[in-house]
């Protein structure tokens, strides 16, 4: 056999194996009747020893919700927080599969799923293993339940078997926990706070048992709320009144980091103009009296909008500490 012909059946081989890898995880290794039954199914959980297991069934489980019968914004609270371009992917995001790749190859420990999808499929049909085999297998799972599941059924299964707390399973049991109400009425602060929760639900459950938010709770709940009203799911006059609430079970009153910063920029600025106009007008000041030296001047304009970096847009934690990394 010549050289040239060798080195032909070798690249004729290893085209072989290169198609026959997708046709074999196809046929042989993704569950496709399982994902499939999906759209018109249900998601069981059950608790045992502290942790949970999943059953596709078609009876609807006791406490589910349809996507309908869920507050559309804290829905969406947890989808900007979680996977800002969830309606737009096909189920991966190819930086972080990149990295991960990447990470595998450079002996690092392997990067979690990124999106809401992934992580679906890897609590319905794959361990916790860490291995290249069980990335590749979520990967392909995801492709094709995102070819044979409607985003809004995924998400809907998604709300409903994710942990919010110990023991806490899907939004509907979350929203009775934490707020006393269905999760029909949840307000967008109440989900951006069960989005806050889902990297570390037992951890950052702890703002609830202090019936105070940490400080890193209340830079992610607000985080939150400003990138919905970047993805237009509410408005930004929403924004402010959402910021000054409190929960029920929250102590003291809430000041919102971006609007005592508002406040205290206009009050400098203010200040400032005061002094100067004390300087420049004290002889009027003098023959008017004094009751004119702390009126505002209008012509000084603060806005009630702080500006917003569109990098972090995609960054669920822009500036923050990072406290988790999903798996």
């Amino acid at each position: 056999m010549t050289k040239t012909k060798k080195n032909l059946l070798i690249a004729s081989l290893i085209l072989d194996v290169i198609i026959l890898i997708p046709v074999l995880f196809y046929f042989l290794v993704i569950p496709r009747s399982e994902i499939e039954s999906l759209q018109k199914s249900y998601v069981q959980t059950k608790i045992e020893n502290k942790m949970a297991t999943y059953k596709i069934v078609s009876k609807k489980p006791k406490g589910w919700k349809t996507l309908k019968e869920i507050s559309y914004v804290a829905a969406h609270a947890i989808v900007v927080s979680e996977d800002w371009d969830f309606y737009n992917h096909s189920g991966y995001d190819l930086g972080q599969v990149k990295e991960a790749v990447e990470d595998t190859v450079d002996g690092k420990k392997l990067r979690g799923a990124s999106t809401i999808s992934q992580q679906l499929v890897k609590n319905l049909f794959l361990s916790n293993e860490r291995s290249f085999i069980r990335k590749a297998k979520e990967l392909s799972f995801t492709m094709y339940m995102e070819r044979s599941v409607t985003k809004e059924k995924i998400l809907e299964i998604y709300l409903n078997i994710i942990e919010y707390g110990e023991g806490i399973y899907g939004i509907e049991n979350a929203s009775r926990h934490y707020f006393k109400k269905s999760s029909k009425n949840l307000t967008a602060r109440e989900g951006a706070f069960l989005a806050m929760l889902l990297p570390s639900p037992k951890k950052h459950a702890q703002s609830f048992k202090d019936k105070k938010l940490t400080p890193y709770a209340s830079k992610v709940v607000n985080s939150i709320l400003q990138k919905m009203v970047r993805a237009k799911y509410i408005k930004e006059e929403q924004l402010q009144s959402e910021q000054v609430k409190n929960f029920k079970w929250e102590k003291g009153k809430i000041d919102p980091p971006e609007s005592s910063e508002i406040r205290l920029k206009q009050t400098e600025i203010e200040d400032k103009v005061r002094a100067q106009k004390t300087k420049s007008n004290s002889k009027k000041r003098a023959m008017r009296g004094e009751e004119d030296i702390y009126k505002r001047d209008t012509s000084i304009e603060v806005s009630d909008d702080p500006s917003f970096d569109d990098d972090a847009i995609i960054e669920d934690n822009s500036g923050l500490e990072e406290e988790f990394s999903l798996e």
